[in-house]
């Protein structure tokens, strides 16, 4: 006979997974406040969306131009995991991918990524980002990852092109671009970008 106080594995193990997300969407914050992120800002304006790439502004309040960005990983991220872990539940697939690009915004606000998009990126002023900025580009991950998981490959496909199409055009960076000048960068690519 089943106890009335047992639970389903399935059903816990899901529960655990959320409560998974729960820690670690509050450790993400604590952690970047450990590298001396500020939460918001220096200016103290609180704005919701900044264009300018150039700007001081950008990376330090809701969203900007990246922002589309860390939607990309989302969608990249959601098929890496239907390759790599397809027996693995869901949430599980979700909260290990959240985990890494928690574990990213970490990384890129570290005084060596710092640096280094300083050095050979268009990033010339980047000091990195506020914490709620950082906690907008996890939301914007998300985003991408149950947006895949509802479009499928080829239209996710066609929306990650589009989207690097668009970006290319407007801000002269994308997702390819930024990878392509953090890893090996190329001066040509660089002073292109540079035009504004």
């Amino acid at each position: 006979m089943i106890s009335p106080n047992s639970r389903p594995a399935s059903l816990t193990s899901t529960s655990a997974g959320w409560g998974a997300f729960s820690l670690l969407l509050t450790a993400t914050p604590l952690a970047l406040r450990g590298e001396g992120r500020s939460w918001w800002c220096a200016c103290g304006q609180g704005y919701a969306w900044v264009s300018d790439i150039w700007s001081d502004h950008c990376s330090q309040h809701l969203l900007d131009a990246y922002s589309f960005s860390h939607l990309l990983h989302g969608l990249i991220f959601y098929f890496a995991a239907q390759w790599l872990m397809p027996k693995m539940r869901f949430v599980w697939q979700f909260w290990i991918a959240t985990f890494l690009e928690c574990a990213w915004e970490i990384l890129e606000n570290s005084p060596f990524i710092i640096q280094r998009y300083r050095a050979v990126t268009i990033s010339l002023g980047y000091e990195g980002d506020s914490v709620i900025n950082s906690l907008a580009d996890v939301a914007c991950f998300m985003l991408g990852f149950r947006l895949a998981k509802y479009l499928g490959f080829s239209r996710s496909l066609l929306v990650f092109a589009v989207t690097e199409i668009v970006s290319l055009a407007t801000i002269r960076d994308n997702l390819t671009l930024n990878v392509l000048m953090l890893v090996w960068p190329v001066e040509a690519i660089k002073a292109w970008q540079m035009v504004h």
